[in-house]
Parts: C-alpha cells; structure tokens; sequence
C-alpha cells in the first residue's frame, strides 16, 4: 500500500494544487499458490484512486472559427473514478532432463471492470461520455528456460 500526495507550486496563483499525476491511494494485492510441482495459481488485485482533472464547466461559441471553446474550471480539482483490476493466472510445469517449459493461462481484468481513463465531449462541451480501459484479456502462453 501507497499513500502519497504529490504537489506543484503555481506561480499564477501563489499557491499549490494537486500534480496532474497524483494518486493519493495505491493498493496492490498479490498471492501464488503452489498445489504441486507441477501447478501454479496466482492472482493480482490492484486499486488506485482516479488521477486529477481539470473540469470543463461551460463553453463559449468562437464565431471566428465556427467552433465551441472549453471554459475551464480550477485545475486539477477534480479526480477520474478510481481504477481497480483483479488479474488471474494458472501455470502448469514440465520438467525435462536440461530445460523446463511453463504453460498458463493468465485473464486479466477477470470481472471486466470498466476503469474511466478519460472523457469524449460533445462538440460545445455540453455532455461528456467515459473513454475505459481495456476489458478482459485472456491469454495463453508457453515458455521454455534453458
């Protein structure tokens, strides 16, 4: 477990805010069991809070180039959801005479959790849609050690 807190100096403002990759809280839980020689289960959890963000709390047509502009709010003052990852793998071990060969299985985001990396804002900044992560990835794999 993390706790941090991670500050810049803003000149503009003659005060600190929060850095743009600050996160507060980061949990990392790990565990392997080994059944036999020959099986492997392991698992990964892992929780940290949402990194800061600056809000988007209005817009303002440019008539000059026929676009919405963002109004910004104070910076940094809001954070994304937090993100949370449960990752699974299974190893089956073959010993040979000179070398060993791991077969697994490893699914990562088991439970498919959608984490908010950021958002997609309409064209005049009214309604804001979550852009996630990645969603469950299961692979299989063989490795040889010589």
């Amino acid at each position: 477990y993390t706790l941090m807190r991670s500050e810049r100096y803003d000149d503009e403002t003659d005060s600190y805010r929060l850095f743009d990759f600050d996160q507060t809280h980061i949990l990392t839980i790990l565990g392997q069991f080994k059944f036999n020689a020959k099986w492997e289960l392991g698992a990964r959890y892992r929780f940290v809070t949402g990194i800061p963000q600056t809000p988007i709390i209005g817009s303002v047509f440019n008539s000059r180039d026929n676009v919405y502009e963002p109004i910004l709010g104070r910076q940094n003052s809001t954070r994304l959801p937090s993100f949370q990852q449960l990752d699974l793998r299974v190893d089956r071990i073959w010993r040979f005479n000179t070398w060993t060969m791991n077969g697994y299985l490893e699914i990562q985001n088991v439970y498919n959790y959608a984490n908010v990396e950021g958002y997609r804002y309409d064209y005049d900044f009214q309604n804001k849609r979550p852009v996630t992560g990645l969603p469950i990835i299961p692979s299989l794999g063989i490795r040889g050690t010589f």
